[in-house]
């Protein structure tokens, strides 16, 4: 006797033109609806994959394409950020950053090496001959600056003590070095800052190719006499679109400058000046560059309240102040110096502390991240011409000869040189 499977699922089959009536209704109008929610949910995220790969491609692409000479990481974030993404790059960034914080405490077996010093073999505009004997050329120089106060004990050998270095300008240094440690946090981390005599070394601004972007009289890297006086180069500020100010330069302003923002302006004649735009600075006839960044960062010579907090309607869309990451500064002195300050490890507090502690009275943030802060000093002491290069410290990713040509710099950066004599 055969049996018969019984399928408590299967429903009996109805003459053709029947309708089932009562639960069978109910559960195939179920089903249908549960196969229609599940199809159209297929839909929605087959089209919202297909859109997420059409622009991951596009970024991709456009990263790619995009010129300059930084790493292609750092295309694909400034792109993003370009494109209104960067509320998807920031947390990426702050991720990365953690994840390569240094470890906490520890000790430096030794400070950094320091570039060496020589003379400088900038070349000279023609002179006309002088009946009897030659007049020397007298520069003027500021004091140099005292010792860096100290934060961490026991301190290393010559840390926080200011050293001639780079090229002497008429036999006399024009730039000194400081190493420290920036908080008793990271004390295996060294901070590096450079002291620059403006009365004896002048101070220039460059436009790069991607910011301000634009063609400009001068190019977008060092070469020929600009090269041959430069003793040292540094990044500037933050993308444009994140540094809430502006970028003025002979005349032109490429970015619109903004009221209320810190302001670095270096005048026809030479003279630099840091302020709050429309208020404590302003254009003039005079004026020849004006680079804007965020706020100040030291204000009368105290660390701004800012420097603590995470405020994106003060420090833009990057990484906050509180991450530990490459951070770069500059300030003014009370005697007029100028201050270069970055490190491998510093937040928006310590930057500013490590400021005010090398001798900044006001000061501004400028670039951070691997990628962006730089610092190479420029030694002319080969009959070629060509300069030998060095870092102001090791662990700066990009090389040594970054902003000498022919390499096209993708973001305006500051140069210091040698002045010609008057």
């Amino acid at each position: 006797m055969t049996e018969l499977a019984f399928d408590p699922v299967a429903r009996p089959e109805l003459p053709f033109g029947t309708e089932p009536v009562g639960e069978d209704r109910g559960v195939r109008n179920s089903r249908r609806r549960r196969f229609r929610r599940l199809r159209r949910w297929r839909r929605i995220a087959l089209a919202v994959g297909l859109v997420l790969v059409l622009l991951m491609s596009t970024a991709l692409i456009g990263a790619a394409t995009t010129p300059g000479n930084q790493s292609y990481s750092a295309k694909l974030a400034d792109w993003l950020r370009a494109h209104h993404a960067s509320a998807l790059v920031t947390p990426i960034e702050s991720w990365y950053y953690q994840s390569q914080a240094p470890n906490k405490g520890g000790r430096p077996r030794a400070l950094n090496p320091l570039p060496p010093v020589a003379p400088t073999t900038a070349p000279l505009p023609a002179m006309t001959p002088v009946v009897g004997p030659m007049p020397q050329p007298v520069t003027p120089h500021l004091e140099p600056p005292g010792n860096v106060p100290l934060v961490v004990s026991p301190a290393l050998p010559s840390e926080g003590q200011w050293q001639a270095v780079g090229s002497l300008v008429n036999g006399r240094p024009g730039m000194y070095e400081a190493q420290f440690r920036a908080d008793s946090t990271y004390t295996s981390q060294i901070t590096s800052a450079v002291w620059i005599d403006p009365k004896a070394l002048s101070l220039s601004l460059l436009p790069g190719t991607q910011e301000p972007g634009g063609t400009w009289s001068e190019p977008p890297y060092l070469s020929g006499e600009a090269e041959a006086s430069a003793v040292a180069a540094f990044n500037g500020g933050f993308r444009f679109a994140d540094a809430h100010g502006g970028f003025y330069l002979d005349g032109r302003q490429a970015v619109p400058l903004r009221d209320g923002a810190e302001s670095l302006v270096i005048s026809a004649g030479g003279k630099v000046s840091m302020g709050t735009w429309g208020t404590e600075v302003s254009m003039t006839p005079d004026v020849k560059a004006v680079l804007q960044n965020l706020i100040p960062i030291v204000d009368n010579g105290q660390t701004a309240p800012s420097a603590t907090y995470q405020d994106a309607s003060i420090w833009g869309s990057t990484v906050g102040t509180a991450t530990v990451a490459p951070r770069s500064g500059l300030g003014v002195t009370a005697s007029g110096a100028l201050v270069y300050v970055a490190g491998p490890a510093l937040t928006a507090l310590t930057l500013a502390e490590s400021l005010q502690r090398a001798g900044a009275v006001r000061a501004m943030a400028l670039d951070l991240n691997p990628e962006w802060v730089t610092f190479n000093f420029f030694n002319h002491t080969d009959a070629t011409g060509v300069p030998t290069t060095s870092k102001l410290y090791p662990s700066m990713r990009r090389p040594a000869d970054r902003y000498l040509a022919p390499t096209r710099e993708s973001r305006d950066f500051l140069v210091v040189s040698v002045p010609p004599p008057t």
